[in-house]
Parts: structure tokens; sequence; C-alpha cells
């Protein structure tokens, strides 16, 4: 990965002074405020967001150490530690406490087709070793559902979740995501 390293947080503080001495925020923005998320967020929330995974699970960045900027970021916490997604899963016979899940995934425009989402996750994997991931995307997002398929998620059927979130026109909106799980063999 050449100038790319895989960096491990596991704490809001942590994730906290990163935020503040790499380019995290314009790289989040890259992937979900343009199509086919187009929601809109402002720095104190992504920071808050990053805070609060830090805290409960782990966070693997992939840093271009060279610009000093994210190049992707996957975080993850115990579906235990998230009540909604816990009881979703619940009603679709996954045990929450045998299962993590990914809050949040995204690889910079420049960074993609460089096999880094596959990097980040296989090191999530190793951190979080016999447990399986639940993962979540809109149930259009071909190439998210490309890349969750080639790390062995599959769809689980009939498991979706409506999500609510201010569109950057400054609309609320809805749109249905499809969740995803990996098990480990």
């Amino acid at each position: 990965m050449n100038n790319l390293e895989l960096l491990t947080v596991d704490s809001g503080q942590k994730m906290a002074e990163l935020f503040s001495k790499i380019e995290f925020f314009e790289i989040y923005l890259e992937c979900f405020a343009q199509p086919p998320y187009e929601e809109y967020f402002t720095a104190e929330e992504v920071a808050g967001l990053f805070r609060s995974y830090g805290d409960k699970g782990i966070i693997i960045i992939c840093l271009d150490a060279e610009l000093s900027r994210c190049a992707g970021f996957v975080a993850a916490v115990p579906v235990t530690a998230d009540a909604e997604i816990a009881a979703i899963a619940q009603a679709n016979g996954i045990e929450p406490a045998d299962y993590w899940f990914l809050e949040d995934v995204g690889v910079g425009k420049a960074y993609r087709h460089r096999h880094i989402f596959s990097n980040m996750e296989q090191e999530l994997r190793q951190k979080i070793a016999g447990k399986g991931i639940l993962s979540r995307t809109q149930k259009d997002n071909m190439p998210s559902l490309k890349a969750h398929k080639k790390l062995g998620y599959r769809i689980v059927q009939g498991m979706t979740q409506m999500v609510t979130y201010k569109h950057i026109s400054g609309e609320i909106r809805q749109d249905e995501r499809v969740f995803m799980k990996y098990l480990p063999k």
C-alpha cells in the first residue's frame, strides 16, 4: 500500500486527536455528501460520531501518511452497543452478542479500487476474532454491495431499516437500507 498505513483507534480521545491532525472530514464528505447518499453533516457531527465509535468499539483508518489525510475508514461497534441495530438483528434471528456492526465505512475517491476497504475490514476481523459482522448500505448502492460480497458478506433476506437523514438540499429524507452479514469460518 506504499505510503498508506492502517491505524487502529480504540478510544474517543485518540479519535478526537486524529480528527484535529489529519484530513478526515473532507474524505467523509466525499463518501456521503455525494451520490448515492447526498447527506448533510457538519464537522462537529462527524467528530462526535467518531468519538462515540472510538469509545464503544474500534475504528480502522487507512492513513495516507505522505499527505496526512484519511484514505478510508471502518468504524465498528458490538451490535449490543447499538440498541436499534440490536433490536433489528434479534427480530431477524441474529443473536446481537455474536456480532459487530459496521457503523460507518468509506474510502476516498482517489483511493478507490486499491483494496483499501478489504485491507481495513481484514484488520478489523483480526481485532474481533470469532465474531460475525453485520453491515448496512442503501439497497441500490451496487459498488458497496459488490465490495461486501467479495469479502464474503451475504444479504440477510428481509432485514432492512428505514433511515432518516438530512439531505444536502436541507430536506429530511428517508431511504431503505439492507443488511449483510459475514460469519467467520
